[in-house]
């Protein structure tokens, strides 16, 4: 069955490439035979927050997004299709990068952060969420993402997070600020380097009995 979004312009879905818990990703194909990929999130709780990340005008290094909209049961966001992302480049690689590859892309990320402080935290800083797009690494998937300032609220999917990549802060509950999104950073440059994230415990730190859930 062919599926097509009618936003502000018209896009016909097709196969799912990608997804979790905040959305699918399909590709999708424009009127004009303009080849993208389409991110379809369910309409649940918080889960508008990504709209509002659509126009980062001035931030570097940054998935654009070419449309945006809804359908009934979902918002949606149409972006380029990139090449590949962090993950898969790390894996083909077969773990660990070169030193010139690892710090040609944290480049890249650390320019994004620096053009979102003070504006935007990410919160969910990942391999999966950082893309290869016009020979830039490209910050993507503002999901859980919120401003700098803003006040917390309950829908703002403030405890959602990737384990591996989070800070002591998100762990305790704590407000997120630029320096979370720095330590995910450091996280990603140890892995690149290194060819493995580091040893971390299992659970929040009060579960852990660390006080901090620093690194081991």
């Amino acid at each position: 069955m062919t599926v097509r979004l009618n936003l502000q312009q018209e896009w016909t879905l097709g196969d799912r490439i990608g997804g979790g818990g905040f959305g699918q990703v399909f590709t999708a194909q424009s009127a004009t035979g303009e080849s993208a990929v389409a991110k379809l999130v369910p309409k649940a709780p918080g889960a508008e927050r990504e709209m509002l990340f659509v126009n980062l005008a001035g931030v570097r290094h940054v998935v654009p997004v070419i449309d945006s909209g809804e359908t009934d049961d979902a918002w949606v966001i149409v972006m380029p299709r990139a090449e590949r992302s962090l993950r898969q480049h790390i894996q083909g690689a077969g773990g660990r990068l070169a030193i010139e590859d690892s710090v040609a892309i944290l480049s890249d990320i650390a320019t994004t952060l620096a053009d979102l402080d003070g504006k935007v935290v990410h919160r969910d800083l990942k391999p999966e969420n950082v893309l290869l797009l016009n020979g830039h690494w490209c910050l993507a998937d503002f999901g859980i993402s919120r401003y700098a300032e803003a006040t917390t609220a309950p829908d703002t999917r403030k405890y959602a997070m990737s384990p591996p990549y989070a800070a002591p802060e998100r762990w305790r509950s704590e407000r997120a600020t630029t320096a979370t999104d720095i330590y995910s950073l450091g996280i990603i440059a140890y892995e690149l380097v290194s060819g493995a994230a580091p040893s971390r415990r299992s659970g929040p730190p009060h579960l852990s009995g660390s006080s901090t859930g620093c690194v081991r």
